[in-house]
Protein backbone atom coordinates (compact mmCIF):
# COMPACT_ATOMS: atom_id res chain seq x y z
CA UNK A 1 0.00 0.00 0.00
CA UNK A 2 2.82 2.60 1.31
CA UNK A 3 4.58 1.57 -2.53
CA UNK A 4 1.45 1.89 -4.02
CA UNK A 5 0.98 5.65 -2.27
CA UNK A 6 4.64 6.48 -3.09
CA UNK A 7 4.30 6.02 -7.02
CA UNK A 8 1.08 7.95 -7.10
CA UNK A 9 2.89 10.78 -5.59
CA UNK A 10 5.64 10.90 -8.10
CA UNK A 11 3.47 10.20 -10.57
CA UNK A 12 2.01 13.29 -9.35
CA UNK A 13 5.01 15.31 -8.89
CA UNK A 14 6.18 14.04 -12.53
CA UNK A 15 2.93 15.54 -14.26
CA UNK A 16 2.85 18.82 -12.81
CA UNK A 17 6.47 19.11 -13.20
CA UNK A 18 5.98 18.55 -17.10
CA UNK A 19 2.48 20.50 -17.20
CA UNK A 20 4.74 23.68 -15.63
CA UNK A 21 7.12 23.29 -18.10
CA UNK A 22 4.55 23.33 -20.80
CA UNK A 23 3.20 26.54 -19.40
CA UNK A 24 6.35 28.40 -19.40
CA UNK A 25 6.03 31.01 -22.44
CA UNK A 26 8.11 31.09 -24.97
CA UNK A 27 10.33 33.76 -24.11
CA UNK A 28 11.63 34.59 -27.74
CA UNK A 29 8.00 35.27 -28.89
CA UNK A 30 8.35 38.44 -26.50
CA UNK A 31 8.62 41.20 -28.79
CA UNK A 32 11.04 42.65 -26.00
CA UNK A 33 13.42 39.97 -26.11
CA UNK A 34 17.48 40.86 -26.82
CA UNK A 35 18.37 40.12 -30.62
CA UNK A 36 20.83 43.06 -30.52
CA UNK A 37 22.58 44.04 -27.46
CA UNK A 38 25.84 42.47 -25.73
CA UNK A 39 26.67 43.63 -22.00
CA UNK A 40 24.42 45.40 -20.64
CA UNK A 41 25.67 49.35 -19.80
CA UNK A 42 23.35 49.16 -16.90
CA UNK A 43 24.66 45.77 -15.14
CA UNK A 44 28.12 46.29 -13.20
CA UNK A 45 29.79 43.87 -11.70
CA UNK A 46 28.51 43.83 -8.67
CA UNK A 47 24.82 44.46 -9.67
CA UNK A 48 25.75 41.23 -11.36
CA UNK A 49 26.88 39.17 -8.49
CA UNK A 50 23.39 40.81 -6.83
CA UNK A 51 21.09 39.27 -9.34
CA UNK A 52 23.24 35.63 -9.55
CA UNK A 53 21.98 35.90 -5.69
CA UNK A 54 18.92 36.33 -5.91
CA UNK A 55 17.75 34.87 -9.35
CA UNK A 56 20.19 32.30 -10.66
CA UNK A 57 18.98 28.45 -9.50
CA UNK A 58 16.27 30.02 -7.37
CA UNK A 59 12.35 29.91 -7.44
CA UNK A 60 12.64 34.18 -7.79
CA UNK A 61 14.27 33.37 -11.15
CA UNK A 62 11.63 30.89 -12.02
CA UNK A 63 8.86 33.14 -11.64
CA UNK A 64 10.73 35.83 -12.41
CA UNK A 65 11.52 34.44 -16.42
CA UNK A 66 7.88 32.45 -16.62
CA UNK A 67 5.57 34.55 -15.14
CA UNK A 68 6.90 38.51 -15.95
CA UNK A 69 7.69 37.25 -19.24
CA UNK A 70 3.79 36.16 -20.11
CA UNK A 71 3.42 40.10 -19.57
CA UNK A 72 6.14 41.58 -21.67
CA UNK A 73 3.59 41.74 -24.45
CA UNK A 74 1.40 44.06 -22.88
CA UNK A 75 3.80 46.70 -23.90
CA UNK A 76 2.76 48.92 -21.25
CA UNK A 77 5.78 49.84 -18.35
CA UNK A 78 2.86 50.74 -15.63
CA UNK A 79 1.13 47.38 -15.75
CA UNK A 80 4.80 45.35 -16.06
CA UNK A 81 5.87 46.91 -13.39
CA UNK A 82 2.57 45.79 -11.22
CA UNK A 83 3.19 42.37 -12.28
CA UNK A 84 6.85 42.41 -10.87
CA UNK A 85 5.53 43.71 -7.87
CA UNK A 86 2.56 41.67 -7.42
CA UNK A 87 4.79 38.49 -8.22
CA UNK A 88 7.74 38.81 -6.72
CA UNK A 89 6.54 40.54 -3.78
CA UNK A 90 8.77 43.37 -3.87
CA UNK A 91 8.00 46.79 -2.82
CA UNK A 92 11.56 49.34 -3.11
CA UNK A 93 12.47 50.63 -6.45
CA UNK A 94 16.25 49.02 -5.38
CA UNK A 95 14.37 45.71 -5.68
CA UNK A 96 12.51 46.48 -8.14
CA UNK A 97 14.87 48.18 -10.29
CA UNK A 98 17.29 44.67 -9.70
CA UNK A 99 14.04 42.29 -11.02
CA UNK A 100 14.21 44.53 -14.38
CA UNK A 101 17.85 44.25 -14.63
CA UNK A 102 17.55 40.39 -14.20
CA UNK A 103 15.05 40.30 -16.86
CA UNK A 104 17.95 41.88 -18.60
CA UNK A 105 20.71 39.59 -17.62
CA UNK A 106 17.91 36.93 -19.04
CA UNK A 107 17.97 38.89 -22.24
CA UNK A 108 14.21 39.00 -21.79
CA UNK A 109 14.57 42.60 -22.81
CA UNK A 110 17.04 44.89 -23.89
CA UNK A 111 19.04 47.99 -22.51
CA UNK A 112 15.97 50.21 -24.45
CA UNK A 113 13.48 48.31 -22.08
CA UNK A 114 15.38 48.73 -19.03
CA UNK A 115 15.95 52.59 -19.43
CA UNK A 116 12.11 52.96 -20.10
CA UNK A 117 11.07 50.83 -17.13
CA UNK A 118 13.92 52.08 -14.69
CA UNK A 119 12.10 55.73 -15.41
CA UNK A 120 9.11 54.48 -14.29
CA UNK A 121 9.90 52.98 -11.57
CA UNK A 122 11.07 56.07 -10.31
CA UNK A 123 8.03 57.51 -11.73
CA UNK A 124 6.22 55.31 -9.40
CA UNK A 125 8.48 56.58 -6.14
CA UNK A 126 7.16 59.87 -6.60
CA UNK A 127 5.96 62.16 -3.69
CA UNK A 128 2.42 64.31 -4.54
CA UNK A 129 3.01 68.19 -3.97
CA UNK A 130 0.29 69.48 -2.70
CA UNK A 131 1.03 72.91 -3.86
CA UNK A 132 -1.46 73.60 -7.30
CA UNK A 133 -1.06 76.47 -9.55
CA UNK A 134 -4.29 77.68 -11.18
CA UNK A 135 -3.74 80.58 -13.80
CA UNK A 136 -6.54 78.84 -16.80
CA UNK A 137 -9.19 80.73 -17.47
CA UNK A 138 -13.08 79.18 -17.74
CA UNK A 139 -12.88 79.08 -21.02
CA UNK A 140 -9.75 77.09 -21.41
CA UNK A 141 -10.66 74.58 -18.27
CA UNK A 142 -14.13 74.21 -20.37
CA UNK A 143 -12.36 72.75 -23.18
CA UNK A 144 -9.98 70.42 -21.46
CA UNK A 145 -12.74 68.88 -19.84
CA UNK A 146 -14.31 68.07 -23.01
CA UNK A 147 -10.78 66.15 -24.12
CA UNK A 148 -11.24 64.40 -20.67
CA UNK A 149 -14.33 62.95 -21.64
CA UNK A 150 -13.47 62.17 -25.09
CA UNK A 151 -10.28 60.01 -23.85
CA UNK A 152 -12.85 58.74 -20.84
CA UNK A 153 -13.34 55.09 -22.08
CA UNK A 154 -9.35 54.90 -23.23
CA UNK A 155 -8.46 55.71 -19.79
CA UNK A 156 -11.05 53.00 -18.53
CA UNK A 157 -10.02 50.31 -20.77
CA UNK A 158 -7.66 47.93 -19.01
CA UNK A 159 -6.13 47.10 -22.51
CA UNK A 160 -4.82 50.40 -23.14
CA UNK A 161 -1.59 51.68 -21.75
CA UNK A 162 -2.56 54.46 -18.86
CA UNK A 163 0.76 56.14 -19.86
CA UNK A 164 0.52 56.44 -23.11
CA UNK A 165 -3.17 57.98 -22.77
CA UNK A 166 -1.50 60.66 -20.35
CA UNK A 167 0.84 61.31 -22.79
CA UNK A 168 -1.78 61.50 -25.50
CA UNK A 169 -4.21 63.77 -23.34
CA UNK A 170 -0.82 66.39 -22.80
CA UNK A 171 -0.27 66.36 -26.18
CA UNK A 172 -3.69 67.36 -27.21
CA UNK A 173 -4.31 70.10 -24.38
CA UNK A 174 -1.09 71.71 -24.86
CA UNK A 175 -2.17 73.23 -28.37
CA UNK A 176 -4.46 74.66 -26.48
CA UNK A 177 -2.54 77.39 -24.35
CA UNK A 178 1.32 77.68 -23.25
CA UNK A 179 0.05 77.35 -19.91
CA UNK A 180 -0.92 73.72 -20.07
CA UNK A 181 2.38 72.69 -18.38
CA UNK A 182 2.17 74.93 -15.62
CA UNK A 183 -0.99 74.19 -14.81
CA UNK A 184 -1.16 70.01 -14.98
CA UNK A 185 -1.51 69.33 -11.61
CA UNK A 186 -4.89 71.33 -11.37
CA UNK A 187 -5.50 69.90 -14.44
CA UNK A 188 -5.41 66.21 -13.15
CA UNK A 189 -7.39 67.61 -10.30
CA UNK A 190 -10.27 68.93 -12.54
CA UNK A 191 -9.99 65.59 -14.32
CA UNK A 192 -10.97 64.04 -10.75
CA UNK A 193 -13.68 66.29 -9.82
CA UNK A 194 -15.35 66.21 -13.12
CA UNK A 195 -15.32 62.14 -12.35
CA UNK A 196 -13.23 61.56 -15.60
CA UNK A 197 -10.91 59.70 -13.06
CA UNK A 198 -11.40 57.52 -10.34
CA UNK A 199 -8.59 58.44 -6.96
CA UNK A 200 -6.28 55.45 -8.00
CA UNK A 201 -6.15 56.83 -11.71
CA UNK A 202 -5.35 60.53 -10.49
CA UNK A 203 -2.29 59.03 -8.20
CA UNK A 204 -0.68 57.26 -11.70
CA UNK A 205 -1.77 60.68 -13.46
CA UNK A 206 0.43 62.67 -11.02
CA UNK A 207 3.27 60.56 -11.17
CA UNK A 208 3.60 60.59 -14.76
CA UNK A 209 2.85 64.41 -14.41
CA UNK A 210 5.81 64.54 -11.88
CA UNK A 211 8.04 62.77 -14.26
CA UNK A 212 7.52 64.10 -17.25
CA UNK A 213 6.50 61.68 -19.05
CA UNK A 214 4.78 63.51 -22.28
CA UNK A 215 8.75 64.68 -22.43
CA UNK A 216 9.75 61.19 -23.16
CA UNK A 217 10.92 60.58 -26.39
CA UNK A 218 9.41 57.11 -26.40
CA UNK A 219 6.60 55.04 -23.81
CA UNK A 220 7.44 51.58 -23.56
CA UNK A 221 4.22 50.68 -26.09
CA UNK A 222 5.78 53.10 -28.85
CA UNK A 223 9.08 51.04 -28.70
CA UNK A 224 7.02 47.81 -28.88
CA UNK A 225 4.64 48.71 -31.73
CA UNK A 226 7.85 49.83 -33.76
CA UNK A 227 9.88 46.50 -33.13
CA UNK A 228 6.47 44.59 -33.84
CA UNK A 229 6.82 46.50 -37.18
CA UNK A 230 10.57 45.24 -37.54
CA UNK A 231 9.84 41.85 -36.68
CA UNK A 232 7.08 41.33 -38.92
CA UNK A 233 9.01 42.83 -41.78
CA UNK A 234 12.43 41.60 -40.80
CA UNK A 235 11.50 37.31 -39.42
CA UNK A 236 14.50 35.66 -40.03
CA UNK A 237 16.95 37.97 -37.94
CA UNK A 238 18.80 35.94 -35.51
CA UNK A 239 19.84 36.90 -32.53
CA UNK A 240 23.08 38.67 -32.43
CA UNK A 241 25.58 40.36 -29.62
CA UNK A 242 27.06 43.96 -30.22
CA UNK A 243 29.50 45.88 -27.67
CA UNK A 244 27.31 48.99 -26.93
CA UNK A 245 27.75 52.24 -28.88
CA UNK A 246 27.44 55.91 -28.60
CA UNK A 247 28.45 58.91 -30.86
CA UNK A 248 31.72 60.02 -29.63
CA UNK A 249 30.87 63.20 -30.64
CA UNK A 250 27.97 64.54 -28.75
CA UNK A 251 28.73 62.21 -25.67
CA UNK A 252 25.13 61.26 -25.08
CA UNK A 253 24.58 58.55 -22.15
CA UNK A 254 22.26 56.81 -24.96
CA UNK A 255 23.54 54.29 -26.96
CA UNK A 256 23.20 54.69 -31.22
CA UNK A 257 20.47 52.01 -31.26
CA UNK A 258 18.32 53.60 -28.83
CA UNK A 259 18.70 57.11 -30.49
CA UNK A 260 17.53 55.53 -33.60
CA UNK A 261 14.39 54.02 -31.78
CA UNK A 262 13.79 57.63 -30.38
CA UNK A 263 13.91 59.46 -33.56
CA UNK A 264 12.99 57.19 -36.62
CA UNK A 265 9.74 55.67 -37.30
CA UNK A 266 10.39 51.78 -38.82
CA UNK A 267 9.71 52.90 -42.73
CA UNK A 268 12.53 55.66 -41.57
CA UNK A 269 14.77 52.78 -40.14
CA UNK A 270 14.21 50.77 -43.34
CA UNK A 271 14.49 53.42 -45.31
CA UNK A 272 18.29 54.39 -43.50
CA UNK A 273 18.99 51.17 -43.49
CA UNK A 274 18.55 49.89 -47.41
CA UNK A 275 21.55 52.85 -47.78
CA UNK A 276 24.21 50.19 -46.36
CA UNK A 277 22.34 47.16 -48.29
CA UNK A 278 23.28 49.48 -51.15
CA UNK A 279 26.62 49.98 -50.06
CA UNK A 280 27.77 46.52 -49.59
CA UNK A 281 26.55 45.54 -52.67
CA UNK A 282 28.14 47.85 -54.48
CA UNK A 283 31.41 46.68 -52.61
CA UNK A 284 31.04 43.65 -53.34
CA UNK A 285 30.88 43.90 -57.33
CA UNK A 286 33.59 42.54 -59.38
CA UNK A 287 34.35 45.82 -61.00
CA UNK A 288 33.24 49.53 -61.92
CA UNK A 289 33.43 50.49 -65.49
CA UNK A 290 33.17 54.02 -67.30
CA UNK A 291 32.02 54.12 -70.18
CA UNK A 292 32.72 57.00 -72.81
CA UNK A 293 30.76 57.11 -76.09
CA UNK A 294 31.37 58.82 -79.16
CA UNK A 295 29.90 59.65 -81.85
CA UNK A 296 32.12 58.75 -84.79
CA UNK A 297 34.28 56.13 -83.10
CA UNK A 298 34.00 52.81 -80.57
CA UNK A 299 33.41 53.47 -77.38
CA UNK A 300 35.74 53.06 -74.78
CA UNK A 301 35.52 51.79 -71.07
CA UNK A 302 37.60 52.26 -68.25
CA UNK A 303 37.60 50.22 -65.42
CA UNK A 304 37.91 51.93 -62.06
CA UNK A 305 41.08 51.12 -59.81
CA UNK A 306 40.34 49.14 -56.75
CA UNK A 307 40.67 52.26 -54.70
CA UNK A 308 39.12 54.21 -57.07
CA UNK A 309 36.53 51.88 -56.71
CA UNK A 310 36.06 52.61 -53.13
CA UNK A 311 36.23 56.37 -53.13
CA UNK A 312 33.37 56.31 -56.07
CA UNK A 313 31.45 54.39 -54.05
CA UNK A 314 31.93 56.61 -50.68
CA UNK A 315 31.17 59.64 -53.07
CA UNK A 316 27.85 58.14 -54.14
CA UNK A 317 26.82 57.25 -50.19
CA UNK A 318 27.36 60.67 -49.08
CA UNK A 319 24.51 61.65 -52.26
CA UNK A 320 22.56 59.30 -50.97
CA UNK A 321 22.59 60.14 -47.85
CA UNK A 322 22.48 63.94 -48.34
CA UNK A 323 19.54 63.26 -50.98
CA UNK A 324 17.26 62.03 -48.29
CA UNK A 325 18.31 64.47 -45.64
CA UNK A 326 17.10 67.19 -47.66
CA UNK A 327 14.27 65.38 -49.23
CA UNK A 328 10.72 64.99 -46.77
CA UNK A 329 10.83 60.91 -45.88
CA UNK A 330 12.74 61.97 -42.54
CA UNK A 331 9.91 64.68 -41.66
CA UNK A 332 12.32 67.55 -41.21
CA UNK A 333 15.34 64.89 -39.03
CA UNK A 334 18.99 65.03 -40.29
CA UNK A 335 20.24 61.53 -40.64
CA UNK A 336 23.82 60.87 -39.40
CA UNK A 337 26.32 58.12 -40.84
CA UNK A 338 26.21 56.76 -37.38
CA UNK A 339 22.47 56.69 -37.71
CA UNK A 340 22.59 54.88 -40.98
CA UNK A 341 25.26 52.16 -39.55
CA UNK A 342 22.90 51.59 -36.56
CA UNK A 343 19.47 51.08 -38.78
CA UNK A 344 21.47 48.36 -40.91
CA UNK A 345 22.56 46.48 -37.68
CA UNK A 346 18.45 46.74 -36.36
CA UNK A 347 17.42 45.17 -39.65
CA UNK A 348 20.60 42.46 -40.53
CA UNK A 349 22.29 44.06 -42.62
CA UNK A 350 25.24 44.51 -40.65
CA UNK A 351 26.39 41.80 -38.49
CA UNK A 352 27.76 41.98 -34.94
CA UNK A 353 31.14 40.72 -36.33
CA UNK A 354 31.05 43.91 -38.78
CA UNK A 355 30.17 46.40 -35.93
CA UNK A 356 32.19 44.92 -33.17
CA UNK A 357 35.54 45.34 -35.30
CA UNK A 358 34.30 48.70 -36.29
CA UNK A 359 34.64 49.74 -32.79
CA UNK A 360 37.83 48.50 -32.63
CA UNK A 361 39.07 50.91 -34.27
CA UNK A 362 40.07 52.87 -31.22
CA UNK A 363 41.83 55.51 -33.41
CA UNK A 364 38.76 56.24 -35.34
CA UNK A 365 36.36 56.59 -32.19
CA UNK A 366 38.95 58.59 -29.94
CA UNK A 367 36.78 61.59 -29.18
CA UNK A 368 40.47 63.37 -28.66
CA UNK A 369 41.89 62.92 -31.82
CA UNK A 370 41.42 65.68 -34.37
CA UNK A 371 39.85 64.51 -37.94
CA UNK A 372 43.11 65.23 -39.30
CA UNK A 373 44.68 62.31 -37.18
CA UNK A 374 42.13 60.27 -37.41
CA UNK A 375 42.21 60.03 -41.82
CA UNK A 376 46.25 59.35 -41.22
CA UNK A 377 44.77 56.52 -38.88
CA UNK A 378 42.75 55.40 -42.14
CA UNK A 379 45.62 55.70 -44.16
CA UNK A 380 47.52 53.94 -42.72
CA UNK A 381 45.63 51.24 -41.99
CA UNK A 382 43.51 50.59 -45.39
CA UNK A 383 44.72 53.47 -47.55
CA UNK A 384 47.47 50.69 -48.62
CA UNK A 385 45.40 47.40 -48.96
CA UNK A 386 43.14 48.38 -51.60
CA UNK A 387 40.68 47.47 -48.78
CA UNK A 388 37.77 47.06 -51.14
CA UNK A 389 39.14 43.70 -52.18
CA UNK A 390 40.00 42.70 -48.86
CA UNK A 391 37.78 39.55 -47.30
CA UNK A 392 34.63 41.25 -45.31
CA UNK A 393 34.31 42.92 -42.33
CA UNK A 394 37.27 44.85 -43.74
CA UNK A 395 35.97 46.76 -46.53
CA UNK A 396 32.35 47.60 -44.65
CA UNK A 397 34.55 48.93 -41.70
CA UNK A 398 36.47 51.05 -44.25
CA UNK A 399 33.80 52.75 -45.35
CA UNK A 400 32.09 52.98 -41.77
CA UNK A 401 35.58 54.65 -40.46
CA UNK A 402 35.11 57.06 -43.11
CA UNK A 403 31.94 57.56 -42.53
CA UNK A 404 32.63 58.51 -38.64
CA UNK A 405 35.22 60.92 -39.28
CA UNK A 406 32.60 62.60 -42.11
CA UNK A 407 30.15 62.59 -39.10
CA UNK A 408 32.32 64.98 -37.20
CA UNK A 409 31.99 67.65 -39.97
CA UNK A 410 29.09 69.51 -39.99
CA UNK A 411 28.43 69.44 -44.05
CA UNK A 412 28.91 65.91 -44.42
CA UNK A 413 25.08 64.49 -44.11
CA UNK A 414 23.08 67.52 -45.45
CA UNK A 415 25.03 69.17 -48.14
CA UNK A 416 23.67 67.71 -51.68
CA UNK A 417 26.23 69.03 -53.79
CA UNK A 418 29.48 68.23 -50.92
CA UNK A 419 32.44 66.99 -53.60
CA UNK A 420 34.97 67.35 -50.90
CA UNK A 421 37.45 64.25 -50.16
CA UNK A 422 38.72 62.85 -47.25
CA UNK A 423 41.73 60.99 -49.01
Amino acid sequence: MKKNIIIIIILSLTTNLFAEEASIPDVHDSVFFNLREGKSRFINGSKEREIKKIYLNTQAGVVLRNSISENLNSLCASRILFEIKDKLHVKSSNDVELAILGMRQEDLIDDVVVDILIKSVRTHDLSINPFVKDSLNSEEETKIIEILHGLEKEIHNEKSCIDDTYKKFVSKISTLTPKVYKNLKHINNLALDNNVISNSEYLIFEKLRKEKIFEWPMTLSEYGKKLERLRGLFPTRRKESSSDYKDPVKKSRDSLRQLLYERYSPTQIILLANIVKDLKIRLESASINVNINYVDRVSEIINLSPMEKFRFILKLLRKELANINNGTLLEGKSASFLDIIAASYEVGYISSNEINSFLSLQEIWNPSKTPKEKVMYWVNTFGGLASVLLPSPFGLVAVMAIMLIDHQLASAPIDRDSDFNLL
